[in-house]
């Protein structure tokens, strides 16, 4: 991320409906340039070798804005998840370490979210969520590699609600601060039912959720952010956990990463609870750090992907870094 966005919420808004269907060939649309270098998501000029496509797919009622990175000498192909409130270009960092270490990335816009359409950051039922990783999936011509996900909070409760409903294609999964319950989700979710009838959503305060003091500048300068907290989201987050059974969705053990300064997800519930849905999983604590682990310190990405790198390497994908 550059500090700034140059591009108004005009442009971006033109931007998003300029986007070619996936795979069609098309030239990008002017705009994708600059929209990639001020998010810092401009691989494909500063690597070579690497290919960028960013395009749109139809996923039920929403049209989904996708990026793949492509590479030669890739050894496998990186799906990223990100979560409430983020969208591609907040996952620069993430983007960058797998093309270091020789993986093709697919990153796609909840819908919501993004260059991806629907009401920002509201959605009535988190199966469109996980109908979004399966579109994306469908649509995207990925090379016959491993495949692998990270999926950041929400996008961990996107993966949970796949895992529940289609066919597992993953050879490893990695959680980063996994959502199943938010904090305080008591009062919350009381507030919501109240509150429904009243308000579509209330004022979003901006949380001091990593220890990178750029990020946090840079999040509230995004003119991709909302600034309200959907109620809508909420009722469908509470229909989705009264669902949601502690059992096993055989789909094998994950990786899980959770800072314990997170104060956005009410992790102590969590864990034992992702523990249960993904048996075998191995869970690695991160003294000091916060919610928003895709944007953390230097240092702290630095520890977990370490650890992500020698899981991946469990699973049977061995990746080294390659790009400079």
């Amino acid at each position: 991320m550059t500090g700034r966005v140059a591009l108004t919420p005009g442009q971006l808004q033109a931007l998003r409906e300029q986007l070619p269907p996936l795979g069609a060939g098309s030239p990008p649309p002017p705009a994708l340039a600059r929209f990639c270098e001020d998010y810092g998501i401009d691989f494909a000029t500063r690597y070579p070798g690497v290919a960028h496509e960013a395009g749109s797919i139809t996923s039920g009622a929403y049209t989904l804005a996708v990026h793949q990175w492509s590479q030669p000498g890739a050894r496998a192909n990186l799906l990223v998840l990100h979560g409430y409130f983020d969208h591609t270009g907040l996952f620069s960092k993430l983007i960058d370490w797998g093309l270091r270490h020789q993986c093709n990335v697919l990153v796609f816009d909840l819908p919501g979210h993004g260059l991806s359409s629907g009401e920002p950051a509201v959605i009535d039922d988190f199966g469109d969520y996980s109908r979004a990783i399966d579109d994306v999936l469908r649509a995207a011509t990925l090379p016959a590699l491993p495949l692998w996900v990270m999926a950041q909070s929400t996008g961990g409760a996107a993966l949970i609600d796949y895992a529940k409903k289609y066919d597992w294609p993953f050879a490893a999964t990695v959680l980063l601060a996994p959502l199943v319950r938010p904090a305080g989700w008591f009062w919350v979710s009381t507030a919501q039912r109240f509150l429904g009838p009243f308000t579509d959503g209330i004022r979003r305060t901006f949380a001091v959720n990593s220890s990178d003091r750029d990020f946090l500048a840079f999040i509230k300068r995004d003119p991709l952010q909302c600034h309200r907290v959907s109620l809508r989201w909420l009722g469908a987050l509470r229909r989705w956990l009264g669902d949601l059974q502690p059992q096993d969705l055989g789909v094998g053990p994950a990786l899980v990463i959770q800072g314990d300064a997170d104060g956005t997800v009410d992790w102590r519930y969590n864990i034992p609870f992702i523990a249960r849905l993904f048996p075998a999983s191995k869970v690695e604590y991160l003294p000091g750090a916060g919610h928003q682990l895709a944007n953390e310190s230097a240092g702290i990405r630095a520890v977990y992907l370490q650890s992500v790198q020698a899981w991946l390497a469990q699973c049977g994908i061995a990746l080294e870094e390659t790009q400079e």
